[in-house]
């Protein structure tokens, strides 16, 4: 089984890329006229790019579901298994998160150019892993339901009966985690 995990919301409690946003404003206010140049240029992937590219974080301080990432490690120890961060947030940011497990095969994130969301994350895994692999995605927001329409399988991190519903609608969902998130034992 091919299994691709989103980082916001699912692996993480946050979104890296509305954290980034807001540290970067906090931190030097004059960047605002900058991001709405960015987004006004090349929209929501520019964007996430240049604010991922600049921001520093530790991967200690994050609130992880905790669950899911026991599973995670469990499910990549079966060697038939194969586990794939994939993400909107930046290809930098993944990176560092994906590289905190040894669990991660590989992460993929936005660039430049794509933001790795919905349709856009769906074409990347059809074609990285072909069109007709066993894929089961785990996610948690709306932008979801475009993934898991296209996968053989999911998994959903949500505390919400009616999100779980429609996600059951869209894909076999196998298996929901709570929306639990605490930072991990050092």
């Amino acid at each position: 089984m091919i299994y691709c995990v989103d980082l916001d919301g699912t692996l993480i409690k946050n979104d890296m890329s509305v954290t980034s946003f807001f540290s970067t404003i906090l931190k030097k206010p004059l960047m605002l006229c900058q991001c709405y140049k960015w987004h006004k240029e090349g929209g929501r992937a520019r964007l996430k790019y240049f604010l991922g590219e600049g921001y520093s974080f530790n991967v200690e301080d994050l609130q992880f579901n905790t669950q899911l990432v026991d599973f995670l490690r469990e499910a990549a120890a079966n060697p038939e298994n194969s586990v794939y961060l994939v993400s909107g947030s930046t290809q930098s940011i993944v990176n560092k998160i994906a590289g905190h497990f040894d669990f991660f095969k590989e992460g993929f994130g936005s660039s430049l150019e794509v933001n790795l969301t919905g349709r856009n994350k769906l074409e990347l895994m059809k074609k990285y892993f072909g069109e007709n692999s066993n894929i089961c995605y785990i996610g948690n927001a709306r932008v979801d339901f475009k993934v898991w329409r296209g996968t053989q399988s999911g998994m959903v991190v949500s505390s919400s009966k009616c999100f779980i519903k429609k996600a059951r609608e869209c894909t076999d969902i196998t298996r929901v985690f709570p929306a639990e998130f605490a930072r991990l034992p050092k």
